[in-house]
């Protein structure tokens, strides 16, 4: 997204609208299976040399969990979108598309899950025990670290 400059009065200026979430370049991540429109609603001032831009930034995508490996949709939204950038006199626009993309990245959650009632996956088998349970002994699992326990050091 370009705000030009010389269009900013000096009260300020509104923008508000969606733009195509492949602007985000999210495509390419393999936990992130489909991105949705970029929602913003930014205020935008030119002060000094400096061109300040507030706001709030949403997308809808459909995430990965962590637990099953299930795809879910959710939305990623940052309240407190705030840049400072450079802008003299001669300074036409400024792209704020880098720093939305990266204020969103870093508003996604590190440990995504489908829900809190995830079970996930068996540890033995793989097998999905949200969708039923698997024919894994419930007894102890071997600790794959046990061979470590004989190690003389």
């Amino acid at each position: 997204m370009k705000i030009w400059i010389a269009r900013i009065p000096e009260e300020g200026s509104h923008y508000e609208g969606d733009d195509p979430g492949s602007i985000m370049e999210m495509d390419a991540e393999p936990f992130i299976k489909r991105v949705g429109d970029v929602q913003f609603k930014l205020y935008a001032q030119h002060i000094s040399d400096e061109l300040v831009v507030r706001g709030t930034l949403a997308i809808p995508l459909d995430l990965k969990c962590a637990r099953c490996s299930e795809f879910f949709s959710t939305t990623v939204t940052d309240s407190g979108f705030l840049r400072a950038y450079p802008a003299s006199k001669e300074t036409d626009s400024v792209d704020i598309t880098s720093d939305m993309r990266e204020d969103l990245l870093l508003h996604m959650p590190e440990f995504p899950v489908c829900g809190e009632e995830c079970k996930g996956l068996c540890a033995q088998c793989g097998a999905d025990l949200n969708k039923g349970s698997c024919d894994c002994e419930a007894g102890e699992r071997p600790n794959p670290w046990s061979a470590l326990d004989n190690l003389d050091l």
